[in-house]
């Protein structure tokens, strides 16, 4: 982490100890938009509201713990990931195919296609293969759902993956190796989808 980050989260981090409510605002601002972001891809769009709200929170009843080991983004994101991970084994048993849904994707690809250049079977094709995406991350157990979200979707370096979820380097590598592995074989019809398994 660079000196200047360094500095702007100790003064920050400071001004959130005290107490200080611009600097809550600030924090909002700057996180509010990716923490739904993360829990959206994480758990689904259902109970985004009430994860970010959650993650909030514990971000500001922990506030104290905050020993500035890693810049405030990361310790944001492992607490938000924290909450889906803890969301998703709680809900486990439920219809997991209502429970992750990936909305947003579709909604960001919608925009970001050139329409006019498209005929209808091709952008029904690509809605197509987004629907299968979205089914074979669904399926992927939490741990591996969330290394495969952070460093692919979230685009977090492999070490920020490793300090948000508290695990080895290699870990993280094994994990995401295996992720995209069984996404893609699900994906190109290889395999049967299962319940996702925590």
């Amino acid at each position: 982490m660079a000196l200047e980050e360094r500095l702007a989260d100790y003064s920050l981090v400071q001004k959130l100890k005290a107490g200080d409510s611009d600097a809550y605002d600030s924090l909002n601002r700057e996180y509010a938009g990716k923490m739904f972001r993360l829990v959206c891809r994480l758990a689904g769009p259902e109970e985004a509201e009430d994860l970010v709200q959650e993650a909030f929170m514990q971000i500001y009843r922990s506030m104290d713990s905050f020993r500035g080991d890693c810049s405030i983004g990361t310790w944001v994101y492992k607490i938000t990931t924290n909450v889906c991970q803890d969301y998703l084994r709680r809900k486990n048993r439920r219809s997991w195919r209502n429970l992750f849904s990936l909305d947003w994707l579709k909604s960001e690809t919608d925009r970001e296609l050139p329409s006019p250049l498209l005929e209808p079977p091709e952008i029904a094709e690509i809605k197509d293969d987004l629907d299968r995406l979205r089914l074979a991350i669904a399926t992927l157990p939490v741990e591996q759902r969330a290394v495969l979200v952070l460093h692919d979707l979230e685009q977090l370096t492999y070490q920020e993956v490793a300090d948000v979820l508290g695990i080895a380097l290699g870990t993280v590598k094994s994990r995401l190796f295996y992720a995209r592995q069984k996404v893609r074989l699900i994906f190109e019809g290889g395999a049967k989808s299962e319940m996702p398994r925590s």
